[in-house]
């Protein structure tokens, strides 16, 4: 079985400016179909690319770079409407303590700015806090208010164990 940051990583370079969590949210792995395969063949089997359709309109489709263990048999397909992810693993820690200020900051960093390698996040030279003070300003807005409701999350568990 392949996981998810594979998925992600060797994404089509169509979908490069997508953070995780945005990936995750408008896209999903599918098998490759007779129609699919019609599709890839007519765009010359190249590796990443958007699978132009004719005729009925459907969801849009990626092939996966060839270092995708599974480029020869999936492709990402567009969801006809946005899901939200579910987070598997450990919370996100809470903003404002200190012990977990690295970890808040990778989780962060990790879900919603665009990479392929660690080093698209942060730098060898670099905290994962700096690395969020530089990027922080270029979130989308929706990504700024996920994280806002993460927070508020936090907040409300704090209150409802009080």
């Amino acid at each position: 079985m392949v996981n998810t940051r594979l998925d992600y990583q060797h994404r089509s370079k169509h979908l490069t400016a997508l953070c995780l969590y945005d990936f995750f949210s408008h896209f999903h792995k599918k098998l490759i179909d007779k129609s699919d395969r019609r599709l890839i063949k007519s765009a010359n089997g190249s590796e990443g690319e958007r699978l132009d359709t004719e005729g009925t309109k459907m969801n849009e489709r990626y092939t996966f770079e060839s270092a995708h263990p599974q480029s020869s048999s999936h492709i990402v397909m567009k969801h006809t409407n946005p899901v939200v992810p579910v987070l598997v693993g450990p919370q996100i820690p809470r903003k404002e303590r200190d012990e977990t200020g690295e970890r808040y900051s990778r989780a962060l960093l990790t879900l919603f700015v665009p990479w392929r390698s660690v080093h698209d996040l942060c730098s060898l030279n670099q905290t994962w806090t700096e690395a969020l003070e530089v990027q922080k300003p270029l979130f989308s807005p929706a990504s700024l208010k996920i994280i806002e409701n993460i927070q508020l999350l936090h907040e409300c568990k704090h209150d409802r164990d009080e």
